[in-house]
């Protein structure tokens, strides 16, 4: 075969196929819109310190000694297991080592574990699934997506001129989650 332009047909052809399953792997797996990307990066840097500000978190770990958090997804694992990294990468919060395990919703909806926190990494997984959640393993539910406060997350974050946590004091109320007064009094609040 002669060269196109000091590349063989064979060498350009692969080059396109890899092209093309670059942008194809690409898009399978963004599974978040720009917006909901930007939130979740946010929300995943803010929630170990939510999960910080409970009062009690000492009383919240298992009986190995660990804080067990999931990060909850539907659909594909991949922005789930993202977030999973980063919050193991922490490694402890307030001396208790974290255990960070990723969960499907339908798993977490039949578990009954102890659990030291909840971070939602898909949209749209519902008010009353994330109330359920809370109220179950009275733990910290925490989803960055618009809305999720409002409908039953305990917390989440408030985006406006600044970005600030987001709580929902009467659900954290029923899910027995108390939070220290220095961060009540940065938190924005839906009552």
């Amino acid at each position: 075969m002669p060269p196109i332009a000091g590349v063989s047909r064979r060498g350009f052809v692969a080059a396109l196929v890899l092209c093309l399953g670059f942008v194809t792997t690409r898009a399978w797996t963004q599974s978040l819109w720009q917006e909901e990307e930007q939130r979740f990066r946010v929300g995943l840097k803010l929630f170990p310190a939510v999960l910080g500000a409970i009062d009690d978190l000492e009383d919240k770990h298992a009986a190995g000694g660990k804080l067990e958090i999931r990060v909850v997804y539907e659909g594909s694992d991949t922005v789930a297991r993202e977030a999973a990294a980063a919050l193991r990468a922490i490694g402890w919060i307030r001396e208790i080592p974290l255990n960070v395990q990723t969960l499907s919703a339908e798993a977490l909806d039949a578990d009954d574990a102890l659990l030291g926190g909840i971070f939602v990494a898909s949209v749209n997984i519902g008010g009353k699934r994330l109330r359920l959640w809370s109220e179950r393993h009275r733990a910290l539910v925490f989803s960055p997506f618009a809305g999720d406060v409002e409908a039953g997350a305990v917390a989440g974050i408030h985006v406006a001129d600044r970005i600030l946590p987001f709580v929902n004091l009467p659900r954290a109320q029923r899910a027995e989650v108390r939070f220290k007064p220095f961060f009540l009094k940065v938190a924005r609040r839906h009552e």
